[in-house]
């Protein structure tokens, strides 16, 4: 059987993350975003096609060999099926998703949609290799919540609570990430910037885990209640007239004193991380699971997801590395994969998400020669010989290797790398990327040296996948300040030597050579762009980058002290 999975329609400005991902006889063939085939960021306003056709080339499939197709979101349709209580297929907006310009067909399966939530919280779990675990999605919002409580056993995802979208947290955090003068979808940033800061006063938003219920600030509650209230007017404005009224600055930033935001970033952390308790502390009590899995655009918070992990409140946690809307294409896919199949096995856990597209020597090389530089080929020791070699002499390198990687995490396929020894690399990197000087790099690990360097590295769950923050043990911050952020922590990588690969070889390497068990990791684009995804674009930044020494393509080698 199989499955097609989407998400992302071209027709709706606002859509964003589009991706596609397929499965084969239970099995994840594929599965990548949109953004790094049409080499926009978020994809926004853009529809899946790019990423369906790379699916399929991968397989070596068109669409007529699909036998079903799943959609992350639960569209409103004239027609349509029920499959279940968060399912319905229905053939309406097939040429919207899939247009025939692109796609030759005569018919094609009904496409099956599924409640957004629903996805995220498939996506977290059947990736988790757990076989029962409570489910915490929080996002801006799904088709009408923001917050959504599962318990999944087995093969079955039960819903088990919902919140509005007036009660959404991660618009909350949104709309202060774009109030500090880091702009709209800079979550990622205004994190960083809390740790420079401190709580001033708390946000009275608030929620009750034994009645269930959120309680906003007065001001939010009284603008909701407003009969005269635009039923268009979006939360992020109301929260924007909140900061305006209440909180520290007085004014909207622009970007130049962002240091003057560090206090409110912190202020925002802290009420995002209590709330993420608390609704955990209900999740807990509603289903007395043991484990806990996060889903949804929240769930990339690496504070956040460290936070609960120190309360103990769960003995083990997992997010999957495509925590976002993108990772709702595999989330439909394997909805609808038990859904259809209920004997089929549950996922092993994923060693990675490595799931996109891989060229072969011959492109690689045919790449390398339109660019005109010389290249050797080495065998995998050999190379990674050679670059930990460049590392311990402080070289930046470019490091370009395997699949896709599914999700906006750097995992070792896509990267720049550089010598943590040197704080010099974190300037040097930040510059590269286009980068604010103030936001920190982090440590790809060896996993069986991380507790040596770092404390709270335990919880491999949210660590496995640069998921969460460790505190730096004070006698490894002077060894390795380039990872060492202002408040002493980092957002390590525990990297696997049976599941790594050439990643776990070249950081083994410069171990034995540095007696430094990790490498300054951070993900492979510079200023605007999405991650690399071919080899001529490795090739264009490698060209272009005048601070960047190494390139390590695929088997080759290329080095701009030895092409001189």
């Amino acid at each position: 059987m199989k499955i097609l999975g989407i998400i992302g329609r071209p027709d709706v400005p606002e859509c964003h993350d589009s991706s596609a991902a397929l499965i084969i006889e239970n099995r994840i063939v594929c599965a990548i975003e949109q953004e790094r085939l049409s080499r926009r960021r978020h994809a926004y306003g853009e529809g899946c096609q790019d990423a369906v056709q790379a699916c399929l080339d991968k397989a070596g499939l068109t669409l007529a060999d699909i036998d079903h197709i799943a959609y992350g979101w639960m569209e409103e349709l004239q027609q349509k099926t029920p499959l279940a209580e968060f399912a319905a297929a229905s053939s309406e907006l097939t040429e919207i998703f899939l247009p025939k310009t692109q796609f030759a067909y005569d018919t094609t399966p009904p496409i099956h949609f599924f409640d957004h939530h629903y996805t995220h919280a498939a996506a977290t779990y059947f990736t988790s290799g757990l076989d029962d675990a409570a489910v915490l999605i929080m996002d801006g919002q799904g088709e009408h919540v923001s917050s959504s409580l599962f318990h999944a056993q087995g093969k079955t995802i039960r819903e088990l609570e919902t919140y509005p979208i007036k009660d959404s947290v991660g618009l909350l955090y949104g709309a202060a990430s774009a109030f500090s003068g880091l702009g709209w979808w800079s979550e990622g940033k205004f994190m960083a910037l809390a740790s420079f800061g401190h709580v001033r006063e708390e946000i009275d938003f608030r929620f009750d885990p034994e009645t269930g219920r959120f309680s906003l600030p007065a001001f939010l509650e009284e603008a909701w209640k407003n009969p005269a209230r635009d039923e268009k007017l979006h939360p992020s404005v109301l929260w924007w007239e909140y900061f305006l009224k209440y909180t520290f600055p007085y004014r909207q930033g622009d970007g130049s004193d962002i240091g003057y935001y560090g206090d409110f970033a912190a202020t925002v952390q802290h009420t995002l991380e209590q709330l993420a308790y608390k609704l955990a502390v209900r999740l807990k009590r509603l289903t007395g699971a043991k484990n806990l899995v996060l889903g949804g655009g929240c769930a990339l918070n690496c504070s956040m997801n460290a936070y609960l992990g120190k309360t103990g409140l769960f003995e083990r946690m997992y997010v999957f590395p495509a925590a976002n809307d993108a990772g709702c294409s595999l989330g439909a896919a394997l909805s609808l994969n038990y859904l259809l199949n209920p004997q089929a096995e549950l996922q092993p856990r994923i060693s990675g998400p490595a799931f996109g597209q891989e060229y072969t020597r011959e492109a690689i090389a045919a790449a390398i020669q339109e660019y005109g530089f010389t290249a050797e080929e080495l065998s995998s020791d050999e190379l990674c010989e050679r670059v930990a070699a460049d590392l311990v002499d402080k070289k930046i390198i470019l490091w370009f290797q395997g699949q896709d990687e599914f999700g906006p995490r750097a995992l070792g396929r896509r990267s720049f790398l550089g010598n943590p020894t040197d704080r010099e690399t974190l300037v040097r990197l930040n510059t590269i990327k286009g980068r604010e000087m103030w936001r920190p790099l982090a440590p790809s690990v060896l996993r069986e040296q991380a507790g040596i360097v770092m404390e709270d590295t335990e919880e491999y769950g949210i660590h496995r996948f640069m998921l969460g923050v460790a505190i730096i043990r004070k006698e490894w911050r002077s060894r390795v300040p380039a990872i060492v952020h202002v408040d002493f922590t980092a957002r390590p990588h525990l990297v696997e030597k049976d599941e790594d690969g050439n990643y776990w070889k070249v950081i083994h390497a410069f171990y034995r050579k540095t007696d430094i068990p990790l490498l300054c990791n951070t993900s492979l684009n510079v200023a605007g762009q999405p991650i690399v995804h071919t080899p001529a674009e490795a090739l264009e930044i490698f060209k272009t980058e005048a601070d960047v020494d190494t390139l390590a393509l695929g088997d080759f080698y290329l080095t701009k002290t030895r092409t001189e």
